[in-house]
This record gives C-alpha cells, structure tokens and sequence, in this order.
C-alpha cells in the first residue's frame, strides 16, 4: 500500500495528512505559515513514519488563496527536494469532487470561493474525471448555476451558507486523502509541481489597471 502525505492550503481551512496515519486541521487558512510545518512534523510522529519511508507527497495546487497556493506549494517542492520524493498535484475543485456524499452521482458541480465577489467552478463525472475544465465567474453567477444543477454539488466552507443543497466538506480530510491516493500514478518530479492561477491576483488587476491608465 502507498505511504503519501497530503497538503492542502488553498482553501479556507488548513489540511494535511498521512495515509493511514491521521490528519490535522485548521479552520482559519490564514494561521496556515505558522501551523502547517509543526502539524507536519507532529503526523509523523504520530505514524512513527518518516519523509524516507513516503511514496510520494501530494499538494492541493489550486485555485484558491493566492498566498495559501504558494505556502503549499513552496513547503511541498522542499520536502521533495530534501528527501528525492516525488510529488502529486491535486486541483483544488477536483479535491472537493472526492467528497464521499457525491459517490453515486453520475455529474458533481465543486464550487469555491475566488474572493472579491468571484468564485472558482468546475464539473466532474462519477469517476471525478474533469467533465468542465475549472473557470472563474461572478459569485452570484456561480450561485444561481449550483442551485440549479440536477448532480451533486461539492462547495467550500465559505460558501456553504450560500449553497444550501450543497454537500459540505467533510471534517476528517477524507476528500484531501481519497483525492491524493486516486492520483498518486500521476507522481513527478518536484520540479513540475507549480500553482494554478485561474485568475490575476488584486495587486496584478491594480497594477495592470494602473498601466493602463498612465
């Protein structure tokens, strides 16, 4: 059986684990420079395994958090880097495909919050097989699109509230996990495990807005 460990900064809450061996998380992702490295060290204590015995490490890429993306990211390049580990890229909707209440449902609609009144969407088949490549649109846009769709639709934690037919994430990192093991053929080298930006950050809509104008 593969030994993997799991990252997830991209979204909302802070997630990290190790097949078989626990989970850990953390419901503000803004606390995730300071925690994520500790909650690490503390799962392999807990496992009684080390970075040496691991098959391959996989890293939530995106879309989500432009500063969570990269935390993730960076932390899994140099523990790759550090051990010859090969690493696995998860989209971050796909992820939320892998909820276990969607098991079943032959199309799953994921939608996650993009910040400044957007919000990222994709759609997966039963198989979490990408069926729409992930986009970024209006947050109502998104809103009114989930609350019509006839399958499953997996969200984030910030906008459950607006989604109410929406499964939730589980709380066990069971999505973060299941995703991670089902793509672990997909291994490489550290070297190709980049972020996914679907959109410019604010800073680089401002600074392009800026040189337009000048």
């Amino acid at each position: 059986m593969k030994k993997f460990l799991c990252i997830n900064t991209c979204g909302p809450v802070v997630e990290a684990a190790i097949s078989g061996g626990g989970y850990f998380r953390d419901e503000n992702s803004r606390n995730a420079s300071a925690v994520l490295m500790p909650a690490v060290d503390n799962l392999f204590v807990k496992s009684k395994l080390t970075l040496g015995d691991l098959n391959y490490i996989s890293c939530v890429i995106g879309p989500g958090s432009f500063t969570g993306i990269r935390i993730g990211v960076s932390a899994v390049r140099a523990m790759c880097y550090a051990s010859g580990i090969k690493a696995v890229a998860v989209n971050y909707l796909q992820m939320l495909a892998y909820n276990t209440r969607a098991d079943g449902f032959d199309g799953i609609l994921c939608v996650s919050d993009g910040s400044n009144g957007t919000a990222y969407v994709a759609e997966y088949d039963s198989s979490r097989n990408e069926i729409v490549r992930p986009e970024c649109m209006e947050l109502h846009d998104a809103v009114n699109k989930a609350n019509g769709y006839r399958g499953a639709v997996c969200c984030d934690e910030k906008l459950i509230a607006l989604i109410p037919k929406a499964l939730p994430p589980e709380p066990d990192c069971s999505a973060l996990i299941r995703a991670s093991a089902d793509l672990g053929g997909y291994a490489d080298s550290y070297n190709k495990l980049v972020p996914l930006y679907i959109r410019e950050s604010q800073a680089e809509k401002d600074y392009n807005e800026r040189s337009r104008n000048a």
